[in-house]
């Protein structure tokens, strides 16, 4: 699973509209600013919010961008399905569709390691919402705060 910056863009935005959720629509040239997002990359992002149901574009003068439903009810895993089409793309899939010949089929013992990978970041994907991202101050880059460590021992 690689963070790519569709993904890191796309969540900032939807964690903005999350912050505005309730409240006007938030113009795409004022997501850009405020999250320091390039225009045109913000306005691509949006097309496919808005294409996954994530978020609802609102025309007119004061118009712009909200989220289809509550923060609560949108996921991280939703967010990066959007942008990137899967959350975690299995190693084994990729010779499953044709694309190569892999000579370990029948008698691989790394594809279990693959596939329990992509449920564990799945699972905790699914597990993130909006709404847990704007429960919590923002910190330093790196820092996890506590309801990340909480998910990250099994809620414990």
């Amino acid at each position: 699973m690689r963070i790519t910056s569709s993904i890191e863009y796309a969540t900032r935005l939807m964690v903005t509209l999350a912050a505005e959720h309730g409240k006007a629509p938030v113009a795409a040239e004022r997501l850009a600013e405020t999250d320091n997002v390039p225009a045109d990359y913000v306005s691509q992002l949006l097309v496919k919010l808005r294409r996954a149901g994530l978020v609802a574009s609102h025309r007119g003068s004061a118009g712009g961008y909200s989220l289809s439903r509550g923060p609560a009810e949108i996921t991280i895993a939703q967010v990066v399905r959007a942008v990137d089409g899967s959350v975690f793309e299995e190693v084994c899939e990729r010779y499953d569709e044709g694309s190569k010949d892999c000579r370990h089929q029948g008698h691989c013992a790394i594809s279990p390691v693959w596939t329990k990978l992509g449920e564990l970041v799945t699972g905790y994907f699914e597990s993130v919402t909006l709404a847990a991202i704007l429960q919590q101050k923002a910190g330093a880059c790196g820092a996890s705060p506590a309801w990340l460590e909480k998910l990250a021992h099994g809620g414990k």
